[in-house]
């Protein structure tokens, strides 16, 4: 398993901390729930894309790492491998999942139910404090190509549709949405749509709330994540030779 930016970890008691690397950084986990606690610092690890595609899951390794047995470490990835985020390849390893477009334009299908679920419930639910929140993470958004402005609009963008799904509070729909939003993350590549046209859509998502009209809210957001869907449909398409 691949893990970068990260220096290597002694579990001995008394283990000197390497140089720079605070109490908060370290994967040394505490015993108690330990399973839960490796399942979820795992999906950390792969959200901030510090796992690598098409290297494999050690978990002897991680397990070092961690200060723990292997035994919880291998529970964790089962859970990881029930939710399709790792895969066990038969006499090779364990590995991240690699997403082809086309699973990924089906990881969208859901992706697109689960939102206008929780954008209907959040526009019964949120505060004025909170629409002004989520406008303002677009405040003084620019419209630009460079990989600067890119990053911090997706960084945007990713806390609104979090914060969405946090003000539905439905706490079922916020686990759905983690493993969908964890298999997203694991294909790592840019399939983003222009920025203009999706601040647009952005926009009629923030109007609905704002006027309180759930019906208009999941349309809004119907049109906003089915688009991306058929955009990499499409690039599955052209990508297999079809329709051309």
């Amino acid at each position: 398993m691949a893990i970068t930016n990260k220096p290597s970890l002694e579990a001995e008691p008394g283990a000197r901390k390497p140089q720079g690397l605070d109490d908060a950084s370290s994967l040394l986990i505490p015993h108690e729930n330990l399973e839960d606690k490796i399942y979820a610092r795992l999906k950390q690890l792969i959200r901030e894309q510090r796992v690598a595609m098409g290297v494999r899951i050690q978990p002897d390794h991680l397990a070092r790492e961690m200060g723990v047995s292997r035994t919880p470490v291998l529970n964790a990835l089962k859970r990881l491998a029930g939710e399709q985020i790792v895969e066990w390849v038969p006499r090779r390893g364990i590995y991240l999942k690699t997403l082809t477009k086309r699973e990924l334009a089906r990881v969208f299908e859901v992706r697109e139910a689960l939102e206008c679920m929780a954008v209907r419930l959040a526009t019964m639910r949120i505060t004025k404090e909170q629409v002004d929140r989520l406008t303002g993470l677009f405040r003084g958004i620019k419209i630009s190509s460079t990989p600067g402005a890119h990053a911090l609009y997706l960084e945007r963008d990713r806390e609104f549709h979090g914060q969405l799904v946090m003000i539905s509070g439905n706490r079922y729909l916020m686990h759905a949405m983690e493993a969908v939003n964890v298999m997203i993350l694991t294909y790592q590549y840019g399939l983003n749509r222009p920025m203009a046209e999706t601040m647009r859509e952005h926009s009629a998502i923030l109007d609905a709330l704002k006027k309180r009209d759930p019906d208009a809210a999941e349309a809004a957001m119907r049109l906003h994540v089915g688009l991306t869907r058929e955009r990499i449909d499409q690039l599955a398409d052209e990508e297999e030779g079809i329709g051309g």
